[in-house]
C-alpha cells in the first residue's frame, strides 16, 4: 500500500460533501474524509460497501484504509465515467432514463441484507433534533418508535450524483450515510432529497439551471421504476417521510429549511 504523509502529494479529482477524491495508486481512489470522524465510522462505511458488492457488482470494491494528516480514508476501486448529474448536462433528453436506472438499482441495493456491521437507523437518530421545530422533533419521534426496524442495506444519501455510469454499468458510491433499516425509509429519503435536495458542488450549470424540470421528471421515473419491483405501502411511506424530513432538517443544508417544512405539512405534521 502507498505511503503518504501529507494532502500536498495527492492529486484531486473530485470532491463532495463528505470526502475528497484523490486519485491512488494501481487504478484505485482514495476517498479522504473532510473531518477526523471516528473508527467506528469508517467501518461502517467499508462493511456496508463490501456487503453490496458481495452480492452485486453496482458498489466499488474497498481495498484499504489509510489516514492522512489525521484524516481517515478508504482506498477503493477506481470507476471511471460520468455521475448521472454529468450525464443529464451532456444529454438532458434522457432524463426519464436516468429516473429509470436509479429506480432499478435503488430496488437491486435493497435486496440485500445488511451485515450487521452496519447500525440500524433507529440508533443513529437522537432522541432530541437539534434545530427541529419542537412539535416536528415530538411527532417525528412518536413516529419512529412504532415503524418497523428492517434489515436492508440502505444507502442513506441515493440520488443520481452518486451514481456513476461506468463502461459495465451504472455504480453507486458514496456509503458513509449506510444504514440497516426498513427500506421504504431510504425510497423516503430519496424522494425527498429529488424533489428538495440541494444540488452538490461541481454540479454542471446546464442541470442547475434546468433543475425544477428536471427533478420532477427524474421523479416521476424514479418512482415508476422502483414501484414496479418493490411494494410501497401508502401509509408507511408517509410516516417515514415524517422521520426522515424531520432528520434532514438536523442537517443545516443551506436553502433547504423551508422546503422541508412544506413537505411535512403536506404529511400532516404542522411546526
Amino acid at each position: 500500500m502507498r505511503t503518504v504523509t501529507s494532502i500536498r502529494e495527492l492529486r484531486k479529482i473530485a470532491e463532495g460533501r463528505e470526502a475528497e477524491i484523490f486519485a491512488w495508486e494501481d487504478g484505485s481512489v482514495l476517498r479522504l474524509f473532510r473531518d477526523a470522524r471516528s473508527e467506528r465510522s469508517v467501518e461502517r462505511e467499508a462493511a456496508a460497501m463490501r456487503a453490496g458488492r458481495s452480492v452485486l457488482p453496482l458498489v466499488p470494491a474497498v481495498l484499504g484504509r489509510v489516514e492522512i494528516e489525521g484524516r481517515p480514508g478508504l482506498v477503493v476501486e477506481r470507476v471511471d465515467g460520468p455521475d448521472l448529474l454529468t450525464l443529464l448536462a451532456r444529454r438532458p433528453w434522457q432524463v426519464w432514463r436516468v429516473g429509470a436506472i436509479c429506480g432499478n438499482l435503488h430496488a437491486d441495493l435493497h435486496e440485500i441484507v445488511a451485515p450487521p456491521e452496519v447500525p440500524a437507523l433507529r440508533a443513529l437518530i437522537p432522541a432530541a433534533l437539534p434545530g427541529v421545530p419542537p412539535h416536528v422533533a415530538e411527532v417525528a419521534l412518536r413516529e419512529l418508535a412504532s415503524l418497523p426496524d428492517g434489515d436492508r442495506l440502505c444507502h442513506g444519501d441515493f440520488h443520481p450524483g452518486n451514481v456513476l455510469m461506468s463502461a459495465h454499468g451504472p455504480v453507486v458510491i458514496d456509503w458513509p450515510n449506510a444504514v440497516r433499516c426498513d427500506p421504504i425509509a431510504d425510497h423516503a429519503r430519496t424522494l425527498l432529497l429529488l424533489q428538495l435536495g440541494a444540488l452538490p458542488p461541481g454540479t454542471p450549470i446546464v442541470v442547475r439551471v434546468g433543475a425544477a424540470f428536471a427533478r420532477r421528471l427524474v421523479r416521476a421515473s424514479y418512482v415508476r421504476t422502483y414501484r414496479r419491483r418493490r411494494q410501497v405501502d401508502a401509509e408507511l411511506l408517509r410516516r417515514w417521510t415524517v422521520v426522515v424530513a424531520a432528520a434532514r432538517l438536523t442537517e443545516d443544508i443551506p436553502g433547504e429549511r423551508p422546503g422541508i417544512l412544506r413537505l411535512l405539512e403536506k404529511a400532516g405534521v404542522r411546526p
